[in-house]
Order: structure tokens, then sequence, then C-alpha cells
């Protein structure tokens, strides 16, 4: 009896040591990624995810984050896959759910824009915008029928903030151009399918807002 007693205790012991091992990694683990030096590896490995991803040129200035609550990305340039600039600008504040991130969707609360230049473009000979490939990228599991319509986006946005943002749009394809400058924008969203071209805007805010549109029935040579 005494000899189980004995060999309680050791499993014991050493269940507690390993116990307290994995704490004592995960305690320096999250004390590391806050810290400067921990925020340059998450950039970097942020920056090596989306270029992956995207499998086009993205940079990125810095990170800064409060887990699993809010993500910054300062600095960032986004081409697209003709290396033209997609994306260009200060500041991009994400608000999501990083644990649903995790199973593949992204649940996003709250997207702020500041300093942003969105550049979009469409050839006279393609029907698809230069962003449909990050539509593709971050699209969920598609339907193996025929029936494209039943392709599944994994992506929710409750709420878009633009502060001090331009869109520079050239449709060569529909013949349209229009350049786009907001100075304030605020909208609280219900449905958001960009896959489908399918949005319902509960509230809507704008300010500062500078538009010049030029519509040709031909695209240009």
């Amino acid at each position: 009896m005494t000899k189980n007693k004995q060999l309680f205790k050791k499993i014991w012991h050493v269940t507690l040591y390993v116990l307290l091992g994995i704490f004592s990694l995960f305690l320096l683990l999250f004390i590391f990624i806050n810290l400067n030096v921990g925020k340059r590896v998450v950039r970097n490995q942020v920056q090596s995810y989306l270029q992956n991803k995207l499998h086009t040129k993205v940079t990125i200035g810095a990170v800064d984050y409060s887990l699993p609550q809010w993500l910054k990305i300062k600095r960032i340039y986004v081409e697209d896959q003709k290396k033209d600039s997609l994306i260009y600008g200060e500041e991009l504040s994400v608000d999501l759910n990083m644990f649903k991130l995790i199973k593949g969707n992204t649940d996003i609360q709250k997207l702020v824009f500041r300093n942003i230049l969105l550049n979009i473009k469409r050839a006279p000979s393609d029907s698809f915008f230069n962003y449909q490939f990050i539509i593709d990228a971050f699209s969920g599991n598609k339907s193996t029928t025929a029936n494209p319509d039943t392709s599944e986006l994994k992506l929710t946005l409750d709420r878009l903030v633009f502060d001090n943002v331009a869109l520079k749009f050239k449709d060569e394809f529909a013949g349209n151009d229009f350049v786009a400058r907001i100075k304030m924008l605020d909208a609280t969203i219900n449905k958001f399918r960009p896959d489908r071209t399918n949005f319902d805007i509960n509230n809507f805010f704008a300010s500062g807002v500078d538009f010049i549109m030029n519509t040709y029935k031909e695209a240009p040579q």
C-alpha cells in the first residue's frame, strides 16, 4: 500500500511539473509576442502569410494587436496580380474573432481604413476586377456541382469605417471611370457578400465626399 502511495505521488509530481512547464511556455510565448521584437516576428509572419495566400507582393511596416480582439497593420502595400498598386496606406485596423479565423471563417466586427489609396481596375477584355484574386484566396469550400452560385465565401463584416480614403476606379470593360475621396465614412452592414455583389447596409454616414466620374460607350483603345 505504501509503494502504491509513493508511485501515485511520483506520477502526480511528474504530471504537475509537465503542466507547469506547458503553462510557463505559453506564458513566455504570450510575453514574447507582446514585446517589440515579438511583434516584428509576427509582422514578418503576417507578411509572409499574405504573400503566400495572395501570391503577390505585400509589404507591412508594423503590426500591433491586442489578442484576440483586434489587429492593426501599418504602412501596408499590396500589389495586384499584374504588379500594379492595389492598396497603399497608413493603417488598416481590424476587430475580428481570431478563434473563428483559426477555423477558416473570417468574422470581422469592424474594419477601418485610415489614409488609404485603393486602385481598382478592370481591363477591356476581363470581366473580373483586379481585386478578385483576394476574394478567391479567402473563399471557403466550393460546391462540386456545376452551378457556380453555390460557392460559399466565409467572410462577414459588421462595420466599415473610412478615415481619409481615396478610390481610383477604372473599368474599361464597362466604360466607367471615377475618382472618389472620402474624409469620413461609417457604415453598419447586415449582409456582406462581395463575391456575389450582395450588400445590405443598415446605417450609413459620410462627410467630405468628392466624386468625379467619366462614362464612355466604348472602351478606350
